[in-house]
């Protein structure tokens, strides 16, 4: 059976301490009663549009915007994917049954997310995991701190004036915020007692630097937007099942309505850790943006003047990989513009979104040995 919809809830849960402060922003702090507010004069304006389709926010949306469109709705979300299984979608979400919210109260217990306890989220609301960090801070009675879409700057000053107790975003927005914080810190270091690092691989190397410079313990969860969160720190949360097969890892969670479905390669230890090797179809996730080196190079090779294309994927330290674009021209009829860097990469962009765009595009003499490759 359906638990009550997750918007008349959460409305609920709310209403019922007006006074209490749920969200604070560069533009302040915003409490319950202020939040219903915004809610009922959002509906106003939207009458006869039932469903909140998160996909009609920017990308930019504040999480005081994403909270207020939720809450507003009749409890079907429609969050963005990044593509993390398959390609770069809206999923909608109805409400929450009982197996679904035991396996989220799992997931809050392990990270450390209690009532009362503030939660900085570098996530963008619109997507699952921004999206699921402002909904369960707000269900728990968890303060928000958000720092999305502001500038270095202003996320160290507003972590210095909020203090607080859990700090979530995929790796390369906590490299940002490392790099920030080194630059910016003016010799007073922040104590961020848990770092929550998901969406995208974390690297060793990175992991050990925040639990340093923060004096953090930090957890790694592991999820898609398909299956729901699937293990923290390597350990299947309650009600997740997960088995390996060839290489690839099945999961069957409460989000998959009983289906089990194939998330990424990776295999299970003896001790039934998890661990999570690189995506199933051959993608590549950088900084958790999704390419899929195929599509690319076919766009490439759609472009007057292109005789080769392959996609590299190549180390880097800010967004654990990158896509580099190696481009081989041909010859152009006579006073046709070859084509540059710029020109393929605002081609990809305009064919395949910002997410596949690769982060260089090399433009060579006749070097590469494959074509299409």
């Amino acid at each position: 059976m359906k638990l009550l919809q997750a918007s008349t809830a959460l409305r609920a849960r709310v209403a019922l301490h007006p006074r209490a402060m749920v969200l604070t922003d560069h533009l302040g702090t915003l409490s319950a009663g202020e939040l219903l507010d915004l809610v009922q004069l959002h509906r106003r304006r939207h009458r006869g549009a039932p469903v909140t389709d998160l996909g009609d926010l920017p990308a930019t949306a504040p999480l005081r915007q994403v909270l207020v469109a939720a809450l507003a709705g009749d409890g079907v979300l429609a969050p963005r994917s990044s593509g993390t299984t398959g390609a770069p979608r809206l999923h909608r979400r109805g409400p929450l049954s009982p197996s679904q919210l035991l396996t989220l109260s799992d997931l809050g217990r392990r990270i450390g997310l209690r009532p009362g306890r503030s939660i900085a989220s570098l996530a963008p609301g619109v997507h699952g995991h921004g999206l699921m960090v402002a909904l369960g801070a707000l269900g728990i009675g968890a303060p928000l701190v958000d720092l999305t879409h502001l500038p270095g700057p202003a996320r160290i000053a507003l972590l210095h004036r909020s203090s607080p107790a859990l700090l979530t975003g995929i790796p390369v927005h906590l490299v940002n915020l490392l790099r920030a914080e080194q630059e910016l810190g003016r010799g007073i270091p922040l104590h961020i007692p848990r770092v929550v690092s998901g969406s995208d691989a974390l690297s060793t190397a990175l992991r050990a630097e925040l639990a340093r410079r923060f004096r953090a313990r930090v957890h790694d969860v592991y999820g898609t937007t398909e299956t729901g969160s699937l293990t923290v720190d390597g350990r299947p949360l309650r009600g997740v099942h997960l088995r390996e097969a060839d290489g690839l890892l099945h999961a069957r969670t409460p989000f998959t309505s009983g289906r089990e479905r194939v998330t990424d390669r990776g295999r299970i230890a003896a001790d039934g850790t998890v661990h999570v090797l690189g995506r199933a179809d051959g993608a590549v996730c950088s900084g958790g943006m999704l390419h899929d080196p195929a599509a690319v190079v076919r766009v490439l090779l759609s472009q007057d003047g292109v005789a080769r294309a392959r996609i590299r994927v190549v180390s880097d330290p800010r967004f654990g990989v990158r896509t580099l674009a190696e481009v081989e021209l041909t010859a152009l009829p006579h006073g046709a513009p070859a084509p540059t860097p710029e020109s393929l990469r605002a081609l990809i962009h305009d064919r395949l979104g910002a997410a596949a765009v690769p982060r260089g595009v090399r433009v060579g003499p006749p070097e590469l040995s494959s074509p299409g490759r």
